[in-house]
């Protein structure tokens, strides 16, 4: 028993050990400890020893791996759907140049990072020791936010600038491709580098990066994309309320956590998409539908491949107009990921940070280099639900990797882009965004009650942003609002005082996910009284304002060098200066209302009548015997299911 022991211990020994929680301890504790208070799980060393499954059993797929495969295709495929939407309808590109180009590439680095995530997980089973361990492979696919980002920060301004710069619709549609994958090989280098220094990332307090991260989801994935679901009401309405049903959890009134099962074990999305689309089409052939049914759906079907990128044509562009959207959506992929491998940890299944990371930056730099110009690609949060809820295993992400992949060289996956409406596939979007914002506020370490100012602070920037696109998509004249004022006023017929509203909205929206990460760090640690930290980071805001990597004043949000901007009779060259000096200004407030003495508030006791008294001393009882559950428990259940203070009421 003592040898089983050692060979446990020293199975688990080595793991990332640094690499740790907020209080300081390792994230994935291989051994609960037991009612007498030792360290070791009895019960784990006196099992026989575990059944190694063969290479071919390995690749059997099994009925919870087709449920977790329809889930990870219909995501993915939502965000090809996404994709196609902004590029084609938004900015007008041509729908065959958009599928040529823009699809093969993202479903050849999703299908890279599905086969080598699927492997690692084969090769973590073949050496587990501990019995009844299931691993289930992380799910990778498109990254939401960077699919709608890039297109409408990136791809889609490229697309109209060649266009103005009278190239034909093929020219700029190619010239915005070259941008775009230029743009998503610097993330995947950044991706890269943080991998292996982990630091550049914690110096961020959980608020500013977790709240970043949030409001894109409220705004971009939220706002957004609830606009084009509900341009079919009856379709759209239908189609997301069935998903809500299915995959919200509910509590009755014992405080007990309900899932739904529907029959057959049947994906949530699957059955909202299938319903949604039988739906649109009934309602488009009997003609009794706001859309009018499609036509020419199987003529737009083209084969193609993933073509090779010259990403160096465009690096220099890339940069100047891009970095500060480069910068914030690697960080922001670095967080989900680590999020996503410390859910995979906390159930049994010890990923490496480091390697899970990397898979996913050389599949984003691969993917790059083949034509993938619009998103990056990130593990999916969907893995604890697989796990817990599907009991899949590695096979699901072996095939999903293959047919998204085949589905990019054979051109099926922009038929299907084509075929199903838009409001029945795209309300996976509205769940994920619940997902994010309730992630943030509940259950990410270092977040705190009384941080919900910071986190409604660090929301503003990415509203703006949701504001400015709309502002766009009216003309992208209106981009000139600061630099060329009276343009605008003449051009619209607007009063000085919109335009100049329009302008700061432009301000405020270049550079937001940076922009969020700063103002909701230096808020944090000002509420937690850590004000010379705080100036700091209102310091640095000062620097990157004042060469455009935040609040550019230039038109394509690209940044400069201030002296260099040409003097103008509205003032417009002054404003990186006037911007900048603000931000030195509160910094050096801060530091000096940091040397000023504090003194304790204490706040009036809350009345309680006796049987607010009696239901608290239940629910405190059952919290801890939960919180007590949680620590003790070995079993494949998620964390989020067992704290009655934060539960999450999502899957």
């Amino acid at each position: 028993m003592i040898d089983r022991m050692l060979e446990i211990n020293n199975h688990y020994g080595d793991d990332d050990t640094e690499l740790n929680n907020a209080e300081g301890n390792n994230a994935y504790q291989p051994f609960n400890e037991t009612e007498d208070g030792g360290d070791i799980n009895i019960q784990d060393v006196m099992m026989a020893p575990r059944e190694k499954k063969t290479i071919l059993a390995q690749f059997i797929p099994t009925s919870g791996d087709y449920n977790a495969l329809t889930s990870v295709f219909m995501d993915n495929l939502a965000n090809f759907a996404l994709m196609v939407e902004l590029l084609v309808f938004v900015f007008g590109m041509p729908r065959d140049l958009v599928t040529k180009y823009f699809i093969p590439g993202p479903a050849f680095a999703i299908m890279i990072g599905s086969l080598s995530l699927s492997a690692y997980a084969i090769y973590l089973d073949r050496n587990e020791k501990r019995p009844g361990i299931l691993y289930t492979a992380i799910p990778l696919g498109l990254d939401t936010p960077s699919t709608i980002g890039l297109p409408l920060l990136v791809c889609g301004p490229a697309f109209l600038a060649a266009k103005a710069a009278g190239m034909s619709d093929a020219d700029a549609t190619y010239d915005s491709w070259i941008v775009g994958c230029a743009t998503v090989f610097l993330i995947g280098c950044f991706k890269l580098i943080m991998s292996v220094l982990s630091f550049t990332t914690r110096q961020f307090h959980a608020v500013g990066k977790a709240s970043a991260l949030a409001g894109i989801g409220l705004a971009l994935l939220g706002l957004d994309e609830i606009l084009v679901i509900f341009e079919e009401p009856v379709v759209g309405w239908v189609s997301l309320w069935i998903l809500l049903l299915a995959l919200l959890h509910r509590q009755n009134k014992q405080g007990k956590i309900l899932g739904v099962d529907l029959p057959f074990n049947l994906s949530g999305v699957l059955v909202s998409c299938v319903v949604g689309t039988v739906l649109f089409y009934f309602m488009t052939g009997v003609g009794i539908s706001v859309s009018e049914m499609p036509t020419n759906v199987f003529s737009d079907y083209y084969v193609s491949y993933p073509h090779p990128s010259n990403i160096f044509k465009a690096f220099k562009r890339a940069i100047t107009q891009n970095i500060s959207i480069v910068i914030p959506y690697a960080i922001l992929v670095n967080i989900s990921s680590v999020s996503v491998i410390d859910g995979a940890r906390s159930i049994g299944n010890p990923y490496k940070f480091k390697w899970v990371l990397l898979i996913d930056s050389i599949s984003t730099i691969i993917g790059s280099l083949f034509g993938c110009g619009v998103t990056q690609t990130t593990p999916y949060i969907g893995h604890l639900v697989y796990h817990n809820k599907f009991k899949a295993g590695s096979s699901y992400s072996t095939i999903s990797g293959l047919v998204i992949g085949l589905g990019g060289f054979f051109g099926y996956l922009g038929l299907l882009t084509n075929i199903l409406p838009k409001p029945a596939i795209l309300p996976i979007f509205i769940f994920i965004c619940f997902e994010i914002c309730y992630e943030t506020l509940h259950n990410t370490k270092g977040i705190k009650a009384h941080h919900s100012i910071a986190i409604i602070w660090a929301f503003f920037p990415s509203l703006f942003q949701f504001a400015f696109i709309i502002i766009g998509q009216i003309s992208p004249i209106l981009a000139n609002a600061v630099v060329n004022p009276e343009m605008v006023q003449e051009q619209f017929g607007l009063s000085l005082t919109v335009v100049q509203k329009i302008g700061t909205i432009m301000i405020l929206a270049n550079g937001f996910i940076c922009t969020a990460l700063f103002w909701g760090t230096a808020l944090a640690f000002i509420l937690e009284n850590r004000l010379k930290k705080a100036s700091i980071f209102l310091a640095i805001c000062a620097v990157l304002t004042f060469f455009g990597v935040i609040h550019s004043v230039d038109p394509n949000a690209e940044v400069y060098v201030p002296w260099n901007i040409p003097s103008s009779p509205t003032g417009y060259s002054n404003i990186p200066y006037h911007w900048s000096a603000s931000y030195l200004l509160i910094a050096a407030i801060t530091f000096g209302f940091s040397f000023i003495k504090t003194h304790e508030i204490h706040h009036p006791p809350t009345v309680h009548t006796e049987d607010d008294d009696d239901n608290d001393k239940k629910q405190a009882g059952k919290s801890g015997l939960n919180r007590f559950k949680f620590w003790k428990s070995n079993q494949n259940e998620s964390y989020l299911s067992y704290s009655n203070e934060i539960q999450s009421p999502l899957l």
